[in-house]
């Protein structure tokens, strides 16, 4: 079955998405479809969350210590772990299945490919794919049995991604070969690029080089902004240790949090728990 129209007929079960200023969950609606799949209606676009880890996640609260937050981390997450996930976005408009960041990959345990299946979508029906930097929870996905799992897609990755891991990095690393696998589909891309669709990729450096966050109309994938989102959004000061570049992390995270309520974006983060949608 070709799952690129799958999703269609769940409109008439939405609520109208309305054009006033009012909050995020206010202005997009979404459905449990099952565990870990979760669907809504952003506009003319049908947004699909694909949580890939198949059990509860959470961070520990160790990865926000830095050298000095560790009484404020403690405080603000008494139970000792921050709920999180791991998640990758399908977003299916004309006829099309725009797939952003791959999760873990299969070999490492990553569902995407089991849910994409239970919902009627094979590897080949993704068409584009959009990368917001080459940490392994994020592109592992992209290698199946050492060989590319999307046969179909053309992969966009940030231009400042690549040359840090492979132009400049480890030629034998794992963001090289992977890469290559995709060799006469990859496009490298600069901040505010127009993709297909409209896509626009704004640069959110700092917990890496290149990394990179997507707008397309009033959805915004945002990556890797927080991994612990009940003390990061009231204390966006708080790092994890994951971040390569704190001072800047820390800025570009408060930046796009006001963005985000500026512009009444829906907002979608790899690592937000729940079905993945920053509420």
């Amino acid at each position: 079955m070709n799952g690129k129209l799958f999703l269609t007929g769940l409109a008439s079960l939405m609520l109208a998405v309305s054009c006033t200023k009012t909050t995020q969950t206010e202005t997009a609606k979404w459905q449990t479809l099952s565990d870990g799949i979760t669907t809504l209606t952003i506009d003319s676009m049908t947004v699909i969350t694909l949580r890939d880890n198949a059990d509860p996640h959470a961070m520990p609260n160790q990865l926000f210590y830095g050298k000095k937050d560790s009484a404020l981390v403690e405080q603000l997450s008494p139970e000792g772990g921050v709920p999180a996930s791991i998640h990758t976005f399908l977003v299916q408009l004309d006829d099309q299945n725009i797939l952003f960041d791959t999760g873990n990959g299969t070999a490492a345990g990553g569902q995407l490919l089991t849910r994409l299946d239970s919902i009627g979508i094979a590897p080949a029906d993704i068409d584009y794919l959009m990368i917001t930097h080459f940490h392994g929870d994020h592109i592992g996905g992209m290698l199946l049995n050492g060989t590319a799992t999307f046969a179909n897609a053309q992969v966009y990755v940030p231009a400042a991604e690549y040359d840090f891991w492979v132009t400049n990095g480890d030629p034998a690393g794992q963001q090289a070969v992977t890469m290559a696998a995709y060799a006469g589909r990859l496009h490298r891309f600069a901040p505010n690029d127009v993709l297909p669709y409209g896509i626009v990729p704004l640069e959110a450096v700092g917990h890496t080089p290149g990394h990179t966050a997507f707008r397309m109309g009033r959805f915004l994938v945002i990556g890797d902004l927080m991994h612990g989102a009940a003390i990061q959004l009231p204390h966006p000061e708080l790092c994890a240790a994951y971040d390569m570049d704190r001072e800047t992390a820390i800025a570009t995270r408060k930046k796009f949090l006001e963005y985000i309520q500026q512009e009444n974006l829906i907002a979608a983060g790899m690592h937000l728990p729940d079905n993945g949608i920053l509420k």
